[in-house]
């Protein structure tokens, strides 16, 4: 089965582009690009409309020109959101990555793709118990009947069409990821600091 990367760089209620900040030697959405490669025969950026230029330009300079960079015209409905991204991609399983979040551990994706090639989804939850749609993976052929089924009734109800989902739970995902690097989201400037100081610190564990 073909596997596609999506990475969601849409904007995350922070400073707008900080995701095109330098960590390290890359900006923080290639640190997500370059991960998600890891696993995935095709890696697609979806990106704001209108915002495909810059992204574009950060891509080239870098040498990361076999990730395709697609626009999302929609914003803030999730179902929306899943259901035009999902449909740009050509493989099977499409597992989703947010581009705020540099430090989720290929072992992360790479189990949440196996797990997917039995299933229709495998949906993580977050500390609060939400699904974080935008760090999950989907069957394409199998999410697109169901949102077609749907009636754009959000993706609660979408998923409740799908026969084989798999949660992870929060408590699940610490155990792989005992430093819940996973959870990491550069929203402010700041946040970058704090990767630095993580990243510097696992450099000196190995």
């Amino acid at each position: 089965m073909k596997t596609s990367g999506l990475v969601m760089a849409l904007g995350y209620g922070g400073e707008s582009f900080v995701e095109l900040n330098k960590l390290g030697e890359y900006p923080v959405f290639l640190h997500v690009v370059r991960n998600i490669g890891e696993v995935a025969e095709e890696v697609i950026l979806a990106v704001s409309k209108g915002t495909l230029e810059v992204y574009d330009k950060a891509v080239s300079e870098h040498g990361f020109d076999e990730c395709r960079i697609v626009e999302i015209s929609s914003s803030g409905d999730e179902l929306s959101i899943l259901k035009e991204g999902v449909s740009m991609a050509s493989g099977d399983i499409v597992i989703i990555a947010p581009a705020n979040a540099p430090l989720i551990p290929v072992d992360i994706l790479a189990l949440l793709t196996e797990l997917c090639e039995k299933r229709d989804a495998v949906l993580t939850r977050n500390m609060k118990g939400d699904v974080d749609w935008f760090l999950s993976a989907y069957n394409k052929k199998s999410l697109m009947e169901a949102i077609r089924a749907g009636g754009g009734e959000g993706m609660d109800n979408v998923v409740e069409k799908l026969r084989r989902v798999m949660y992870i739970a929060y408590s699940t995902i610490k155990d792989l990821d005992p430093m819940l690097l996973s959870s990491v989201r550069i929203m402010r400037t700041p946040d970058i600091q704090l990767a630095e100081r993580i990243m510097g610190g696992m450099r000196r564990r190995l």
